[in-house]
């Protein structure tokens, strides 16, 4: 599947974050964990993150959450293949991603060198706190300004942006998802061929 928009970029860039507008859903079957302890633990045991950005009156959202994430075979293969990110979309919290950029260095006006330089690019809300429906930053960045929800985002584990799956998918629909991605498949074959050989077994 195709990879685009500059948030791919900066993922693959990252090298320290500090997460926001995570929710853990007590009692929800799936371990969800912040971004920042997402990406740290792909630095100990490599494995692909998967983000779920909602918001608080999504009613697909709840729907999502129930009876997809909510299913034990859908939380168990989560739990056993992904690192699992709830992040709201509408939070006023601040998230910095932790990247390295390019530095030029110059003597006598000529260019010496370029060297890698370590940067931090800060994600906000930009309405004032209390702002109904008021998209955060990082939900419109990372959605390529896109905001439909639910929207599921797969990361590589190397914190790259495969894809962004909208709406709402019950379990029998995202299963061939999430382990389309979850197997490393997408990085050899096309979803549709993929298809082909697949086989539910939730």
């Amino acid at each position: 599947m195709k990879k685009t928009g500059i948030f791919r970029f900066l993922f693959v860039l990252c090298t320290l974050c500090i997460a926001a507008g995570f929710t853990g859903e007590e009692n929800s079957p799936v371990h969800w964990i912040s971004f920042e302890e997402a990406v740290a633990k792909t630095k100990i045991e490599p494995r692909p993150i998967m983000i779920d950005i909602y918001t608080q009156w999504c009613g697909p959202c709840k729907m999502m959450s129930k009876h997809t994430f909510g299913d034990k075979n859908v939380a168990s293969y989560l739990n056993k293949t992904f690192y699992c990110v709830k992040f709201d979309a509408e939070c006023f919290d601040t998230v910095r991603l932790g990247t390295m950029r390019k530095d030029t260095v110059r003597e006598n006006g000529k260019i010496v060198r370029i060297d890698d330089k370590p940067d931090v690019i800060t994600f906000v809300n930009f309405a004032a706190p209390g702002t109904p429906k008021s998209p955060h930053q990082f939900a419109w960045s990372i959605l390529d300004q896109k905001l439909q929800y639910p929207s599921i985002v797969f990361l590589s584990s190397s914190v790259q942006r495969l894809e962004v799956k909208a709406g709402y998918y019950p379990k029998e629909q995202f299963e061939p998802i999430v382990k389309y991605y979850g197997s490393g498949a997408w990085s050899s074959k096309k979803y549709e061929e993929f298809l082909k050989t697949y086989k539910p077994e939730f």
